[in-house]
C-alpha cells in the first residue's frame, strides 16, 4: 500500500520507530476500511513525528484532538481524504472531577496516579487540568465507561465524575517566573541547573538517571546542546523554557533569560 521502510527511514531511535509503525498501521486501516482511526495520546514531540509521516501518505487526511487548542497531549485522528474534518467524530471524552479537596493539596501526579490505578495506561490519558476544588480530565473515548463507573476517589478523597463538553474546559493558568542567569555553555546540565536551582553535578546525575526531558523527549546526555526556544522538564519539578540569549558577560559567560513554568 505504501513503502513503510522509506517512510520510517528518517527515524532512528527505537521509540520513534515504534511510534512511526503505530501511525502507519492506523493509516493502513483507514485506507483499507475507510473509517477514522485514532492514535494514542501524543506529546508535542511525538505529534511532530506523526504529522511528518501522515503528510506523506496520499488519500488520507488528519487532525489533532486534545479537548482544547493549547492541549499538550493530543490524539492524531486519521480519516479518508473525502471526509470533512469538522464532521469527523470525536475520539476523546472529557470529565469534571469534583471532591472535597479543602484539606488535601492534590497535584497532577495524584490525579494521574488515581486514573492509572484503574488499570489504564498513560497512552489513553490526555491533559489533566487542576483547578481550585475540582479537576478536568481528558481521556480516550474507549475508556469512557471505566472512568464513569469506577473512578471514585483520588488519594482517599471521594470524588464525583461528570462528563462535560470541550466548551466547558477551563484553560489552565500557567505561572511563570523569569530567571536571568549566566551559563558557561549551552550544555543541558549547565542550563538546567540554572533553571532549577540545582548544582551542575546533581543535575547531571538527574539527566543520566533519565529524569530530564528536552523538548518532551528523555535526554540522558548531560552534554546535549540546548537551543533558544527549547523546553526542559525535570520529573516532578515543572519546566523551564529557554527564552532569550542576551549576549556574553564580561567573563565570557552566556547571558540567558529563562522562564520557570509551574
Amino acid at each position: 500500500m505504501f513503502d513503510q521502510k522509506k517512510l520510517l527511514s528518517h527515524l532512528h531511535g527505537e521509540e520513534d520507530r515504534l511510534l512511526g509503525s503505530h501511525i502507519l498501521d492506523k493509516s493502513e486501516r483507514v485506507l483499507k476500511y475507510h473509517k477514522t482511526e485514532a492514535s494514542d495520546f501524543l506529546n508535542p514531540y511525538q505529534q511532530k513525528i506523526a504529522e511528518g509521516i501522515v503528510k506523506q501518505i496520499s488519500d488520507i487526511n488528519f487532525k489533532f484532538e486534545g479537548g482544547y487548542k493549547a492541549a499538550e497531549r493530543k490524539r492524531l485522528l486519521i480519516f479518508p481524504e473525502y471526509l470533512f474534518p469538522d464532521l469527523v467524530e470525536s475520539q476523546i471524552a472529557i470529565f469534571k472531577i469534583k471532591g472535597n479537596f479543602s484539606f488535601q493539596n492534590l497535584t497532577h501526579r495524584d490525579f494521574l496516579g488515581a486514573v492509572m490505578g484503574l488499570g489504564l495506561q498513560r497512552k489513553v490519558i490526555g491533559d489533566i487540568l487542576i483547578h481550585s476544588g475540582f479537576a478536568q480530565l481528558v481521556t480516550a473515548v474507549e475508556v469512557k465507561d471505566i472512568i464513569e463507573l469506577r473512578f471514585d476517589k483520588v488519594h482517599q478523597v471521594p470524588v464525583e465524575v461528570e462528563k462535560i463538553s470541550a466548551d466547558d474546559i477551563i484553560k489552565p493558568t500557567q505561572y511563570e517566573k523569569e530567571i536571568l542567569t549566566t551559563v558557561p555553555s549551552m550544555r543541558l546540565d549547565a542550563v538546567a541547573s540554572s533553571g532549577f536551582g540545582d548544582s551542575r553535578s546533581k543535575m547531571s546525575r538527574s539527566i543520566k538517571n533519565e529524569e530530564v526531558k528536552l523538548n518532551w523527549k528523555i535526554e540522558s546526555d548531560p552534554a546535549a546542546e540546548v537551543e533558544i526556544g527549547d523546553l526542559i522538564s525535570v520529573r516532578g519539578r515543572g519546566r523551564v523554557k529557554v527564552e532569550e540569549n542576551r549576549g556574553l558577560s564580561n567573563k565570557d559567560r552566556i547571558k540567558l533569560t529563562l522562564k520557570r513554568l509551574t
